[in-house]
């Protein structure tokens, strides 16, 4: 749901990028002899956007070469996904060989895929499934503790910010004399807040035009509720207790969407319409001097073809919550994400399991996760250690460094969105009472107490026990990765 009504973005031009930073992985030759075991055969694929269709024709030769067979590509909106596979499944008539989709939906999926290990066991494969990041894998993979999908995009959110801003030393001496302390991107959500207001309305840049403090993905459809999860998050939140109670109106959630009112006052117009593409123009544009956006817009903001900030950015992890003893908490959040599946009706299971076994090869993932017109991010650990990922672009080594440390960073200490049946109601629920308070229609407090009890309405509909189960599969995974309700982040104790 992120990136697609954006136009495809433009190859990056060689005086930024080094060429053999982006040089495909060889092709595997063409077989002398013997027949292909899938010719004629047209697999086809739910890719979602262009961008991710290219992903699988890249390696068309080497699926050509080796199993004969020929994809066809059905880019199906992401807000029309979920509902035309669900509806395929139920009719066991399924339109496509390789659906992709978000984690989120996993546990709705689940018993309509074919385990992928089942398919690497019998067609004796290797997905490589020990170089997948173990969040990735707990979360993103199984359900119920069985392997139903393969990774193709690990999304993150990571904060981005213009150097000019953050280094000018009129901007540090207002700053100090403003609120007490030193102007660097902030490390708390606090910080980040007391930014936004200073920025705003300043010539930050040295452009001899205010610009704005911050802005955000407010629009709705799910973009409110995860730019709010950010800051919920990091305040300490999960999604529920182990009984299913919801925890997103406690002191983490309500200070959460408190932070977000905050920034209001100093945003862009437009902002409660901003999608993937809006707010990541606003801030390779020069508009914003911060942003936390998906971790493509690092590789837009070093684009020439689009940016106005080529050179001009920094990456960390986003902002947590400082406690007493000095240490920052932080949850960074990992929106959407897809993932791979194959469903169990698809007659052609052999022929998909292959194909996706070749586009998920290590070498294969790291080189698209390089590339800036699939806006794929990486989610095997040997990409994350790549010196190829440490060394993006050779003329900003900085730049470099400090995104690939937080992409690394965010891959090991990030959160989940929300993985049990029903997913799709339950935010949409929480995003439809965080936008009303967006609008000020409604506090904090009333807007996250009418989605807790949304939420329960939600639960009690789809049966309170089967939904506590699910909850707790998921819950149970995040708690193997330390990842737990922690009350007294947001009580500053």
């Amino acid at each position: 749901m992120k990136r697609f009504s954006f136009l495809t973005i433009l190859v990056l031009l060689g005086l930024v990028f080094s060429t053999s930073a982006f040089a495909p992985p060889a092709q595997t030759p063409e077989p002398t002899a013997g027949p292909k075991p899938f010719e004629g055969l047209t697999l086809k694929i739910s890719s979602i956007a262009d961008a991710y269709a290219s992903v699988f024709r890249g390696k068309e030769a080497d699926i050509s070469s080796q199993l004969g067979l020929r994809m066809e590509f059905d880019n199906t909106p992401p807000q029309d996904a979920y509902n035309k596979d669900m509806l395929d499944f139920a009719a066991g008539t399924p339109t496509h060989d390789i659906v992709l989709f978000e984690p989120a939906w996993l546990a709705d999926y689940a018993p309509y895929l074919e385990p992928i290990e089942n398919l690497a066991k019998q067609f004796n494969l290797d997905y490589k499934l020990d170089d997948v990041s173990p969040l990735f894998k707990l979360t993103y993979m199984q359900w119920n503790g069985v392997i139903y999908t393969v990774p193709f995009d690990g999304d993150q959110h990571v904060l981005f910010y213009n150097t000019d801003a953050f280094n000018s030393e009129k901007n540090k001496a207002d700053f100090k004399a403003q609120f007490g302390y030193d102007l660097v991107p902030p490390d708390t959500w606090d910080q980040y807040a007391d930014m936004a207001k200073f920025f705003s309305g300043r010539d930050w840049a040295g452009t001899g035009k205010p610009g704005y403090g911050a802005a955000e993905a407010w629009q709705r459809g799910g973009y409110a509720f995860w730019w709010w999860a950010d800051k919920f998050l990091a305040y300490g939140g999960v999604w529920f207790d182990e009984n299913m109670k919801p925890l997103i109106n406690s002191p983490a959630g309500v200070k959460a969407l408190e932070n977000t009112l905050a920034i209001k006052p100093y945003v862009p117009p437009g902002t409660a319409n901003f999608g993937y593409p809006e707010l990541e123009n606003s801030f390779i544009k020069g508009d914003i001097p911060m942003v936390i956006q998906w971790t493509s817009t690092g590789k837009s903001a070093m684009d020439p073809t689009m940016s106005l900030i080529v050179g001009k950015v920094g990456a960390k992890l986003s902002p947590g919550v400082k406690r007493p003893d000095g240490s920052i908490f932080r949850r960074p959040g990992l929106p959407t994400g897809w993932v791979a599946g194959i469903p169990k009706d698809s007659p052609n299971k052999e022929a998909a399991a292959r194909v996706l076994a070749i586009i998920s090869q290590p070498d294969w993932a790291l080189h698209v996760a390089l590339l800036p017109t699939t806006y794929v991010d990486p989610w095997r650990q040997s990409s994350f250690s790549s010196p190829q990922f440490a060394n993006q672009w050779p003329a900003f080594p900085d730049f470099s460094k400090q995104f690939a440390e937080a992409l690394s960073k965010t891959a090991e200490t990030g959160c989940p969105d929300l993985q049990v049946p029903g997913t799709f109601e339950y935010w949409n629920a929480a995003d439809t009472e965080i936008s009303a308070a967006i609008a000020g229609n409604k506090t904090a407090q009333q807007a996250l107490d009418d989605a807790a009890a949304e939420w329960d309405n939600i639960t009690q509909r789809l049966g309170a026990d089967k939904q506590k189960v699910a909850w707790n599969l998921e819950y149970d995974q995040m708690k193997k990765l330390s990842i737990k309700y922690e009350p007294d982040v947001a009580l500053g104790k």
